[in-house]
């Protein structure tokens, strides 16, 4: 096998001394979300809260749009924003009577066992049950 050339061989340890190894860099440590434009879904690490955003969008098949202000996603101005939080304390209240052990697995809602998809299953109108009007 070839020996590096010099050359090379400096410019990689001149990337090591400006940029550290690759071996000792960390990931940033996550953040909780805090704010108090944030009312239901509080004590969520920011990954957390976004993957819960995101199975939101899908168990409603909407976009962010359906509920948040282009451009303000903290504004309360949307009536549909103030519905969904609504349904989220509802889901939490339901959760914690009936389901206070759960433990969800990994890509699971953090949230409980009754999601948005519980009635939602995918559509903005909740499912009727069979035979309902």
């Amino acid at each position: 096998m070839r020996q590096p050339t010099v050359p090379y061989t400096v410019a990689l340890l001149l990337t090591f001394s400006l940029f550290g190894s690759p071996a000792r860099a960390q990931a940033p440590t996550p953040t909780v979300v805090d704010s108090p434009t944030v009312k239901v879904l509080t004590g969520l690490l920011a990954p957390e809260f976004q993957e819960e955003m995101n199975h939101m969008v899908q168990a409603l098949g909407v976009t962010c749009g359906t509920c948040h202000v282009r451009g303000n996603f903290a504004s309360d101005d949307n009536p549909k924003k103030i519905t969904a939080r609504r349904m989220l304390e509802m889901t939490r209240a339901l959760n914690k009577q009936f389901f206070p052990d759960h433990k969800p697995k990994p890509g699971e809602s953090v949230l409980g066992r009754v999601t948005c998809y519980t009635c939602h299953q995918g559509e903005a109108t909740p499912k009727l049950p069979p035979g309902g009007n």
